[in-house]
């Protein structure tokens, strides 16, 4: 029923699992094994798409991962938008980067090792840079410096865009939306089909500005952090 994660246990050196549930009985017949289960699980990442009741004293709702998709088409671009120009991660990309996870449940688990976000979203970014998970880096330059960023991953006809942030002193400036409409005219030229993109319930501005672009929700996820240690 549950998933080993080795790519989690390894980077945040702790016994990580998954586990996705459909009902409440599922929920409460996984919690009864607690003891059983707490000698090969630190923490256990809990999916459901249904409004479940958690332990309260040792699984948090950490997330609402709402799905968002749309049809790419031709749209404005922007001169100030370009591909990132190397695979070394500047001290701008990397705090675009940081800032993409404000709303992310890996800051907002305070349980987890302390760094954990940071590191986490250091490492998303440089594999994105270095196209190992991410097909294109697209940066809106100013002065020769990003000041907003995107991520985007193509799998055949479809794509999904990563991380995305815009620089504090920036924002309000219509500069995410305007990388979206770059974003969503590249996938145009490149045939591809579908478009999508995740964030959480509670991030609104992001919520607003995707709905703004024209995208829909195609799903919403509660994800809880079970902690049995």
């Amino acid at each position: 029923m549950i998933e080993q994660l080795k790519w989690d246990s390894d980077f945040f050196g702790l016994k990580i699992g998954k586990c996705c549930l459909n009902t409440q009985s599922e929920m409460d017949e996984l919690f009864s094994e607690r003891e059983r289960l707490c000698t090969d699980y630190d923490l256990v990442y809990l999916f459901s798409e249904n409004n479940l009741q958690g332990e309260t004293e040792c699984s948090h709702l950490v997330d609402q991962k709402v799905i968002y998709v749309t049809e790419p088409s031709a749209s404005p671009t922007n001169d100030h938008i370009t591909d990132y120009p190397t695979s070394e991660v500047s001290p701008a990309l990397l705090s675009l980067a940081l800032a993409s996870g404000a709303y992310s449940r890996f800051r907002l688990d305070d349980k987890l090792p302390k760094g954990s976000y940071e590191r986490l979203y250091r490492r998303w970014i440089e594999l994105s840079v270095t196209h190992e998970i991410a097909t294109e880096v697209f940066c809106y330059m100013v002065d020769g410096e990003p000041k907003g960023m995107v991520t985007l991953k193509r799998d055949g006809t479809d794509a999904s865009i990563g991380l995305v942030a815009t620089a504090r002193q920036y924002r309000g400036k219509g500069i995410g939306l305007s990388m979206l409409q770059h974003v969503k005219n590249y996938c145009w030229e490149q045939n591809i089909k579908k478009l999508t993109v995740a964030t959480q319930k509670q991030n609104l501005p992001a919520c607003h500005m995707y709905e703004k672009a024209g995208f829909q929700v195609q799903s919403c996820t509660n994800i809880w952090h079970w902690w049995l240690q």
